[in-house]
């Protein structure tokens, strides 16, 4: 294991090629080995090291997907909240409102993941959250279409680095199985984000001060909250298992140890511009990136699930109260997906497909039903939360199949940058010409965003089982190693070579086949 390497051993004694390195291209894991021995956690150690884990890291990440969910839904709670009026605007423009938000999205995709690979996650994380949290309070003075605009775009801009970070944190601490689970949990947190807004937008309402609406409440809360969020991430998130303050050094190596099964590193400090290339030439990361774009093409019904909730005949109040409940339907159904996923094995791509079948069925009603049918309408567009399962459960899959820092950032930013296309497109689906049943969108979500998205993750499921029946061949003729070399350099010039585990060399996943 990692624990023993041997200092004296060199690449020539290994007996077989074996990859090489300079030590200031290892793993950050190499350096602190480098400085702690330790054997493998025992059952008992694995279990408490995990334990502390989720209690630190799972609770600091379900809040922030929440948090982050209440914001990006501040647009749509504030449509029914009176900030159409307040700002002049019309359905073009509040559509655009939701596109320009993705556009410094997208824009920001590829800088923030290459700050997240270059700086202290948390700590980069905890300062995009602050920003954030200013622009969300940035709205109140907003009183038109071109100032919102400019917040809009700007917000995007501090986002694209959240959920990158939450990922590569969670890669960090946590198993390949246990991601699996701990994914669609945390999702849960964030997709049931509509009952707080819900609950927040019934409040506010009540709130008399005035010139000073009742939508700008609603971002004094959700701003502040963001900011005193982003602060306790600075105190209290570390940047990886290294710097876990809840953790002994030992426990901290040992961390490392626990996750031996991904057979990857933890964080490389070092862009490599050959794992970029090989990212961009694997066909899976376009696998993946063409799911993020096509699921994410329904996504424009965030903001738009209060005005659509209203539209059926409810009154502002009850289209407060009534868009809870498909928070409460997020909730359960991602629950739902992590008790599945935590019972079995290899079944991501199955729970996907069948978790698309839901918005079918909605989509179909939402396109025959009766206009005055109300309420077989309102439960067409609950029953769709079960289209939150897939992009969890994928989105951390694409995570879990990529190795090399610089590959799996890449990949991660990829993925994201097909959910930040999507999103900047699903939004202009809306159109007024299409109101008030959005017939011709209902149709180009259900082939778009339900069912090519059910192809590609049951092909990508195919393309996966055939590399790794590939790789089990090899792994039977004893071709895949499981050692690398470091080799240092010291002050003379003089060359030494050692003989480590493989996950501490930071390779990619075609470097290391035993992945």
């Amino acid at each position: 294991m990692a624990s023993k390497t041997i200092e004296q051993t060199s690449s020539a004694e290994v007996g077989f090629e074996a990859p090489k390195l300079p030590d200031k291209y290892a793993d950050e894991s190499y350096k602190l080995f480098s400085r702690v021995k330790v054997e493998p956690p025992t059952a008992e150690e694995a279990e408490r090291i995990r334990k502390k884990s989720v209690r630190w890291i799972l609770s600091f990440l379900c809040v922030g997907y929440h948090l982050m969910y209440v914001d990006k839904q501040t647009l749509g709670s504030s449509s029914i909240l009176g900030i159409l009026d307040d700002a002049h605007l019309n359905s073009s423009q509040y559509n655009w409102l939701s596109s320009i938000f993705y556009f410094g999205y997208l824009l920001a995709e590829w800088p923030q993941n290459w700050a997240l690979q270059r700086f202290p996650v948390a700590k980069w994380l905890a300062g995009n959250l602050v920003v954030w949290g200013c622009i969300l309070l940035l709205h109140i003075p907003c009183n038109s279409f071109a100032s919102l605009f400019v917040v809009r775009f700007f917000l995007g801009l501090a986002e694209a680095c959240i959920v990158p970070a939450f990922l590569l944190t969670l890669s960090m601490f946590f198993t390949y199985d246990e991601q699996a689970v701990l994914m669609p949990i945390m999702w849960a947190a964030g997709n049931s984000s509509p009952i707080t807004s819900g609950l927040l937008s019934y409040g506010v309402l009540w709130i008399d001060t005035g010139s000073f609406s009742s939508w700008k409440w609603f971002m004094v809360i959700t701003g502040s909250l963001t900011v005193i969020y982003g602060v306790f991430v600075w105190l209290f998130f570390p940047d990886n298992p290294m710097s876990a303050h809840f953790l002994t050094l030992e426990e901290r190596a040992q961390a490392i140890l626990r996750i031996a099964s991904n057979h990857s590193g933890i964080e490389q400090k070092r862009f490599k511009r050959y794992q970029l290339i090989e990212a961009l030439k694997d066909p899976k990361t376009w696998l993946f990136f063409l799911h993020a774009w096509s699921q994410e093409m329904a996504n424009g019904l965030t903001n738009q699930y209060s005005l659509i909730i209203k539209s059926f005949g409810f009154t502002t109040l009850q289209t407060t109260l009534l868009g809870c409940i498909t928070g409460l339907t997020s909730l359960v159904s991602l629950a739902a997906a992590a008790l599945i996923l935590s019972k079995t094995r290899n079944s991501r791509a199955w729970l996907s497909a069948a978790a698309y079948i839901p918005p079918i069925i909605s989509c179909i009603l939402l396109i025959t039903l009766p206009w005055g049918n109300r309420w077989g309408l309102l439960s067409a567009i609950w029953i769709r939360s079960t289209g939150g399962i897939p992009y969890s459960v994928v989105m951390i899959w694409a995570a879990n199949c990529s190795a090399g820092h610089t590959k799996k950032t890449a990949v991660i930013a990829l993925y994201h940058v097909g959910y930040g296309l999507g999103n900047i497109l699903s939004p202009q689906l809306f159109q007024e010409q299409y109101k008030p049943r959005y017939i011709v969108t209902w149709w180009v979500i259900l082939w778009i965003a339900c069912v090519l998205p059910t192809f590609i993750v049951l092909y990508l499921r195919w393309y996966l089982v055939k590399e790794n029946k590939r790789r089990d061949v090899l792994a039977k003729r004893g071709a895949i190693r499981e050692v690398g070399v470091i080799e240092h350099v010291d002050e003379s010039g003089e060359r030494r070579e050692e003989v480590v585990d493989a996950r501490q060399l930071d390779l990619t996943d075609r470097e290391n086949l035993a992945l």
